[in-house]
């Protein structure tokens, strides 16, 4: 997911993922069977099929929710959005807005 922000974003800045999930648990995101089959998951799921997406794998933990979140390397946070479901994505915009530079 992350390469594919960076290539779909064009960002040159560092981009990395939690394999251990230890900044998910600090952050508070959800993980779980609810989230994850939430009606507005599927919702979700719907909109991204009509838009001509579809799910080829799964990556990492099914179950847990993602989000996206900006760090200064000063430790401020730009930016922090956190998944209420599967497919509660940020608009890549709004990320990319708050990067001082890409």
């Amino acid at each position: 997911m992350a390469a594919d922000f960076k290539e779909h974003g064009g960002v040159s800045a560092p981009v990395y993922t939690d394999p251990s999930r230890q900044t998910y648990a600090a952050l508070g995101a959800k993980r779980g069977l609810a989230a994850m089959f939430h009606p507005l998951a599927t919702l979700a799921g719907l909109r991204s099929l009509a838009s001509g997406h579809k799910q080829t794998g799964t990556a990492g933990d099914p179950l847990q929710q993602g989000g996206e979140l900006v760090v200064q390397p000063d430790g401020r946070v730009l930016f922090l959005h956190l998944a209420g479901f599967a497919g509660d994505h940020a608009q890549v915009a709004d990320v990319l807005a708050v990067l001082p530079e890409r």
